[in-house]
């Protein structure tokens, strides 16, 4: 074989050779995507009692656009024996049921639950038949959070017992 293509199979080979070398690395750097994970979301739940809530009634009196609940309270494990955290939230009524034939109030929620490792960013909209009320079953977005919750995503349900409500975070990828 004559010099010239000694030297051209060995740079085709270099080539190739780095080629292959980049390829793998992208595969490995790639996201990896677990069709099992997403099917079972991590899941737990939290209690909270202890509530401090506030209704705001805006101009004019009784329900009306812009009137807020506003309040916090204690996130205790689901049996409830060990405090974890504190839940904070403000909800704005955004349909204050103010048409006869109208029953259920709407309002607009941001929650801020400040637990161990971090805390989670939740949004929603609530139904309920007044705002100084807890809705009787709830499910909002969680929509972020910092720390060990960073890039939460997943929902949220909540049922009530008396005074107590029962939160459970659902995540998924």
């Amino acid at each position: 074989m004559a010099l010239s293509t000694r030297v051209v199979v060995m740079v085709a080979s270099l080539v190739l050779l780095a080629l292959v070398i980049v390829a793998a690395g992208v595969v490995s750097a790639s996201p990896k995507h677990n069709d099992k994970e997403k099917e079972h979301p991590t899941t737990f739940t939290i209690l909270t009692k202890n509530h401090d809530v506030r209704v705001v009634d805006v101009r004019p009196s009784g329900p009306s656009h812009g009137d807020m609940r506003v309040g916090n309270s204690t996130a205790y494990n689901a049996s409830g024996t060990r405090k974890i955290g504190r839940i904070y939230y403000v909800c704005v009524l955004t349909d204050p049921a103010d048409k006869s034939n109208e029953q259920t109030q709407a309002a607009r929620c941001s929650y801020t639950d400040t637990l161990p490792g971090g805390e989670i960013n939740i949004e929603g909209v609530n139904y309920r038949s007044d705002l100084s009320k807890l809705p009787s079953v709830n499910t909002d977005a969680i929509v972020g959070g910092t720390g060990k919750y960073v890039g939460a995503q997943g929902e949220v349900s909540q049922r009530i017992r008396g005074e107590n409500v029962y939160t459970t975070f659902h995540f998924v990828d």
